[in-house]
Parts: structure tokens; C-alpha cells; sequence
């Protein structure tokens, strides 16, 4: 497995475990879902700019996404896995307040 594919299967990982569609992501770092789509797909890599801002996004950093699967320790993930409960929890406390708010 070569640095590309690694890298393309850690965002992806890192994607749906923010339940994030590829349309979502791609539009909020300013590419096309295909450029996104080739890079989770090992066809195409990251610029450093285009990594700084999937840190950001995902709130790992930049060493969590060249990781094997043999190699991870799962603190980022582990730390993924809680803001994705947490982003869950809140959307649906916010739907609540809302529906006891709104008659």
C-alpha cells in the first residue's frame, strides 16, 4: 500500500465517521467532488494547504492521516468518535428545544 492509498483511506475513514458526504467536503475546501473522490481513491494527493484545512475540519493532526490501519493508535480516532456522539447529541437537543418551543 503506497502513501496515496493510505491517505485516501484515512480521509475517507474520517469523512463518514463525521458523517460528512463527499459533495459537504468538498465544497468546504473549495474542490470538486470528483478531486475528492481521486484522492480517496489514492489517484491523487493533498497540497500542504489542502491538508491544513482536513486538520482543521476533522480536528486531527496532520500524522494521523499517513497512519496504517496496523500503526494507528485510535487517539485521534477515539477523539473523532466522541465529537461525532457529541455532533449527534447536540443536533438532537436542538431539535427538541425546538419542538417544545414551536407549537
Amino acid at each position: 500500500m503506497n502513501v496515496k492509498d493510505i491517505f485516501g483511506e484515512n480521509l475517507k475513514h474520517f469523512r463518514k465517521l463525521k458523517r460528512i458526504t463527499q459533495e459537504e467536503l468538498s465544497e468546504r475546501l473549495g474542490i470538486t467532488p470528483n478531486h475528492l473522490s481521486r484522492i480517496e481513491n489514492g489517484k491523487s494527493f493533498v497540497t500542504a494547504e489542502l491538508l491544513d484545512a482536513l486538520c482543521v475540519i476533522f480536528n486531527v493532526s496532520p500524522a494521523t492521516f499517513f497512519y496504517t490501519p496496523q500503526e494507528f493508535t485510535g487517539d485521534d480516532s477515539l477523539f473523532a468518535r466522541i465529537d461525532s456522539v457529541i455532533d449527534t447529541e447536540l443536533e438532537k437537543l436542538s431539535i427538541h428545544l425546538k419542538e417544545r418551543i414551536r407549537p
